[in-house]
């Protein structure tokens, strides 16, 4: 999908947050157009995607154009989830035009995130979460807390599940908790296991386990354990409904549009 496109639009003015959604045709995209249609905070400018109408083919019901190419609105906030290859691209041309970005596509390399992020943030606001979700970040944070406090004398698993149509593995959630516990605690990628098979040896101090489950249409399930000699501790989060990442995706949307430009996290948006 090309991200760039002499096609120009408006610059926006004050007033409802002007959105552009790429990924338009996804199970989020749609569900970020159908609220933010239904809510007089935003004005959807278009969505984005592989086909070429009106959004209202996809049930949404608005009017903006469904588009195979990103519009020109410096100012817009553009709502990315959508194919990880698409990301640096898209970033060049927000970075570009001075629209702002929201990303919380999975699946994209940790150099790529901040190449993309580095080539936005000097012309405008830009934030990527590997989970929108309030709940989730709080679980992030506690997470970091507990691992930095028990310390390398309790083993770290993480586990999480999800639908049998996702394509990525561990999910971006998963990577969001280990990525929290190894800044909290000295420790890189590196000390990642992810699954274990055959002779594997006795389990290596400081090693965090990752394993990822895929199953009919589980939204996600994330759950990570510090485990000692006599006692175990839990943090979990399940997700009912894929509207919990919607709504924080429209959050930081909000958020953002009122910032310099720069780089932000959801820490940011939920003031934690």
């Amino acid at each position: 999908m090309s991200t760039h496109s002499s096609q120009r639009m408006p610059a926006s003015s004050s007033g409802p947050v002007p959105i552009v959604v790429h990924g338009a045709a996804g199970r989020m995209g749609q569900r970020i157009l159908t609220l933010a249609a239904n809510d007089p905070a935003f004005r959807v400018v278009a969505g984005v995607d592989r086909v070429v109408g009106r959004l209202r083919d996809l049930g949404i019901p608005c009017d903006a154009p469904l588009l195979t190419e990103m519009p020109i609105e410096k100012g817009a906030v553009v709502i990315d989830f959508s194919h990880p290859g698409s990301f640096k691209a898209l970033a060049a041309h927000c970075g570009a035009h001075g629209m702002h970005l929201v990303s919380g596509t999975t699946g994209i390399a940790p150099l790529e995130i901040e190449e993309g992020i580095a080539a936005v943030s000097k012309q405008a606001a830009v934030l990527y979460a590997p989970n929108m979700s309030v709940g989730v970040n709080v679980v992030f944070r506690i997470a970091a807390q507990i691992a930095r406090t028990l310390g390398l004398d309790y083993d770290i698993e993480v586990v999480e599940a999800h639908h049998n149509q996702k394509v990525d593995a561990p999910s971006g959630t998963a990577f969001g908790i280990t990525d929290a516990i190894c800044a909290a605690t000295h420790r890189t990628r590196t000390d990642l296991v992810h699954g274990r098979q055959g002779q594997t040896g006795a389990r290596r101090k400081g090693e965090i386990g990752v394993h990822a489950l895929r199953m009919g249409d589980v939204v996600g399930d994330h759950t990570a354990y510090f485990v000692g000699n006599g006692e175990r501790i839990m943090i979990s989060h399940v997700a009912h409904s894929r509207d919990i990442f919607v709504k924080g995706a429209l959050r930081a949307a909000t958020f953002i549009s009122r910032q310099k430009p720069g780089r932000y996290s959801m820490e940011h948006v939920l003031g934690l």
